[in-house]
């Protein structure tokens, strides 16, 4: 007999919300079943489910170069030092 999960279970499973589980049942993405009234998930679904959603390698290529960002060189005329108010005794090293 195969597991079976509520939509809260599977969605900590899935690490989404469970009105997102409900939207994937409602789209036809994830198929579920109604047993007492109660919605449950069969894991085989669950597990082919998120097989196809699973992320691509080739997806996450291209983030991991190293872009090279703009260095900002902040001086005493930069509008965060000429804040004025509580607290605001901030002094340049």
């Amino acid at each position: 007999m195969d597991n079976l999960f509520n939509v809260t279970q599977t969605a900590y499973i899935l690490k989404v919300h469970p009105l997102t589980v409900r939207r994937y049942i409602k789209e036809g993405k994830l198929k579920a079943i109604k047993v007492g009234g109660n919605v449950r998930i069969r894991e085989l679904d669950l597990q082919e489910f998120n097989k196809d959603f699973s992320p691509n390698k080739s997806i996450y290529k291209n983030l991991s170069k190293k872009r090279e960002l703009p260095i900002k060189v902040f001086s005493e005329l930069d509008p965060f030092f000429q804040l004025q108010g509580r607290g605001a005794t901030l002094t340049i090293g």
